[in-house]
């Protein structure tokens, strides 16, 4: 068989044949994988069965080049070919050959198939690098593996033909050699991705038979002169430019940076960034044969003007996006879809769509000149049009059977807009993302507004809702800044976190949303202790809390808590949660406040009570402890919410100097441990002993602030459970005599008298 590297030479092509390699030696076990030909192509019987051999030959040299990675090597030779180049190699397994380093001075180099008996396999890491001479490496076909960096920094090297057995291209093995301009790739090759262009020198690029697919935007930044396609490829085709599909109906990629270029005809379709970041390309000419314009198709590039075939069905989402120069767009009676953002940031200053069109996506002319509503308004829909009308003031709309429904707010400069009167539905996504809305008014008309329909419209402080509205989908007007809301008269549903505002799920800002009304006559929405509320079969839920309440009572009737429901919350003293209470959504009550009382009843006892109160430390901590508690379970959780609290115990306070004015007084803290002690359902074990610990290790900072307080009650209870004892009562009563607070000293000397039988006169007074 011919060599690789004469086939190239002598034939001029890239004719991609069999290994000559046997390793039945060396047999270990490779991760599969189930390639599949490109998407949208029909594949023939043929190409199939060439498809399924090309990933069993894959599977098996990547499988033999893993095992390579582990075999036993012979100690380090060198073998000097007929040129005097030196080649330092070792033996793999005393089967094969990998080189590891060339020592020579040669323009051109034919890495030798065979030393010394052994086949040479593997070309190791940077076994051809950092060499001022070469100008040519030709790689023999037996080779299978190339080591990382095997030949870079060859600030001379022109042109490099890889083997026909090797299954991967890594750039990194050609990287600093500025001069490259030929690359023939690997014969195994089955993939042209966004690497095989890093080298920008490149003019020059082969591509084997075994190529089936192409990244999208691999030839973005294309500077070759010539490609050329194993015509043995059974399923690229080349026209001297462009990559297609084998008979010519997709577009894959145009690999050279030409001015004018025209698509073959029959091509239906151009896919994925087939032409993106062709800064070079002015011009395309599609054949009537197109159909489909693939997202990204021609996005990136230098085009000036299109002109649309008659076939043209599809623009996909930003097919020409941030075409700067394109200037001018004729689009054909027939076109039906025109994706998100397919012309957002060209250079555009009008677009007339055809009376067929059917679907038109979001931001199809964001930050172009196009101007979207007014007298000078150069977006238009052809009047002919039976589904799409624009009403001029930068509103899009689709005609239905019900009636007009608004799909998008089309002007991104747009600060108040009033919706289309006669319009009946606001859709999904109709003013989303919007940066600049302040204020919407919906007329009559409207029943419904769709979900996410003004979704993160940050500056969007005022909706004005019609009472005829019925239904309000789920985050309507997530992460706006909706500052009031008023719940139509005959508002029947209203989707989970629609009022969910900037802030509000976030828990580090106070949410815009002060204040919920509900106009008189719903009888679904009512308001009581600041919450909006809901009706249902199984009693009610709280929608949002927006008041400022400071005594909240959940009333027996409340059952469930929404999610984010109580994130508006701030100021709260006093929260008392009834016994009906059965879940709360994510995030419920996650208050993100500190609230002195939270009072709890229970349906069914835990540990034989129904009643309980908690009072957390008005710290960081604490209120960080309230929101987990409370707000991050799925229900009542007492067990949680005592954890959190013992919890918030521990951590409130930080016996370092200078105190943090987040902690709670050493004084405090004490309280609230001998309180838990005095009560210790559901203390944990764990609880417990850090609790002891703390109390053992600062009992005298604890006895000192206790002292400050002047509670001697305090002081007792420490000495009847023991923290107080004969073991360091004299340093206590030393510290606190520091204070120069007579009556304290008195009494931690009377508690010396009369607990550890000292003499009645004791001369520390």
């Amino acid at each position: 068989m011919m060599a690789y590297q004469e086939r190239v030479l002598k034939e001029g092509i890239v004719a991609l044949g069999d290994g000559v390699i046997s390793l039945a030696t060396l047999g270990v076990t490779f991760g599969g994988f189930s390639p599949t030909l490109m998407d949208g192509v029909e594949k023939s019987k043929e190409q199939v069965e060439k498809f399924e051999e090309i990933a069993a030959r894959r599977k098996e040299t990547l499988r033999k080049q893993r095992e390579m990675e582990f075999a036993r090597t012979s100690k380090e030779k060198t073998y000097t070919d007929e040129s005097g180049n030196e080649w330092k190699y070792v033996v793999v397994d005393n089967a094969v050959a990998r080189i590891v380093k060339m020592e020579g001075a040669p323009k051109s180099v034919t890495i030798p198939s065979v030393i010394e008996g052994y086949q040479v396999y593997a070309i190791g890491s940077e076994a051809l690098s950092e060499n001022n001479a070469l100008e040519e490496i030709i790689c023999p076909d037996a080779v299978s593996s190339i080591g990382a960096c095997a030949f870079r920094f060859n600030p001379n090297l022109r042109r490099v033909v890889l083997p026909a057995n090797v299954a991967e291209f890594q750039s990194g093995w050609i990287r600093h050699c500025p001069k490259l301009e030929e690359l023939v790739l690997p014969g195994l090759l089955d993939e042209i991705k966004l690497d095989v262009l890093d080298n920008k020198s490149l003019r020059k690029l082969w591509i084997g038979k075994n190529v089936y697919t192409i990244e999208p935007g691999a030839f973005q930044n294309t500077a070759l002169e010539e490609i050329v396609v194993d015509p043995e490829n059974p399923f690229i085709s080349n026209d001297g430019a462009g990559l297609y599909s084998k008979d010519y109906s997709v577009l894959y990629a145009l690999a050279l940076p030409v001015e004018r270029y025209a698509v073959q005809d029959g091509c239906k379709r151009l896919a994925k960034k087939s032409c993106y970041g062709l800064e070079a390309l002015k011009h395309i000419e599609l054949p009537s044969s197109v159909v489909e314009l693939d997202p990204y198709a021609l996005s990136h590039s230098g085009l000036e003007s299109f002109e649309a075939p008659s076939s043209l069905v599809s623009i996909g989402e930003k097919a020409f996006y941030y075409c700067r120069g394109l200037k001018c767009v004729s689009l054909n009676e027939g076109l039906e879809v025109i994706g998100n953002s397919a012309f957002e940031e060209s250079g555009l200053d009008a677009l007339f769509i055809p009376a067929t069109i059917k679907t038109i996506g979001n931001s199809i002319t964001a930050r172009t000149n196009v101007v979207h509503s007014g007298p000078d308004c150069s977006l238009e829909i052809d009047p002919a049009c039976e589904k799409m009308f624009l009403d001029g003031e930068g509103g899009l709309y689709r005609r239905e059977d019900d009636g007009p429904h608004m799909l998008q707010l089309v002007d991104r400069d747009m600060r108040e807009y009033r919706v289309y009167d006669g319009a009946v539905a606001i859709d999904e996504y109709a003013f989303a993302f919007h940066d600049k809305i302040e204020k919407v008014t919906v007329p009559q008309s409207v029943l419904s507004i769709g979900r996410n329909a003004f979704r993160i419209c940050r500056k969007l402080k005022r909706v004005e809702l019609p009472d005829t509205l019925r239904s309000i989908g789920a985050e309507a007007f997530l992460d706006t800044q909706l500052e009031e809301f008023r719940v139509p008269e005959q508002l029947r549903e209203l989707g989970e976190n629609a009022l969910v505002t900037y802030g509000a799920h976030h828990g580090e800002l106070i949410p815009s949303l002060a204040k919920i009304e509900v106009a008189p006559g719903n009888d679904l929405f009512y308001t009581t202790c600041g919450m909006l509320c809901r009706r249902t079969d199984k009693g009610a839920n709280v929608v949002m809390f927006t008041s400022s309440a400071e005594h909240v009572v959940f009333p027996d009737e409340i059952t469930h808590v929404e999610e984010f429901a109580f994130n508006n919350a701030r100021g709260i003293d006093y929260l008392a949660l009834n016994p009906r209470l059965a879940t709360i959504g994510t995030g419920g009550l996650a208050t993100w406040c500190w609230i002195r009382h939270i009072h709890i009843e229970l349906a069914k006892p835990v540990e034989g009570r129904t009643t309980f109160d908690f009072f957390f430390p008005d710290t960081k901590k604490g209120i960080h402890g309230i929101s987990l508690g409370i707000g991050g379970s799925s229900w009542v959780n007492v067990p949680s919410i005592m954890a959190q609290y013992d919890n918030c115990i521990v951590n409130a306070r930080d016996y370092n100097s200078p105190r943090k004015s987040d902690n709670i007084s050493a004084y405090e803290q004490a309280k609230l441990i001998l309180a838990r002690f005095d009560d210790p359902i559901m203390l944990t074990e764990v609880n417990r002993g850090m609790f002891e610990r703390l109390l053992r290790n600062y009992i005298v900072e604890i006895c000192v602030d206790i002292a400050r307080h002047d509670d001697r009650a305090a002081l007792n209870a420490l000495v009847d459970r023991g923290y107080i004892n004969e073991g360091n009562l004299e340093g206590i009563i030393a510290e606190v005599g520091k204070l120069q607070d007579a009556a304290m000293t008195a009494h931690l000397l009377e508690v010396k008298r009369l607990r550890f039988n000292r003499a009645i006169m004791d001369f520390d007074l």
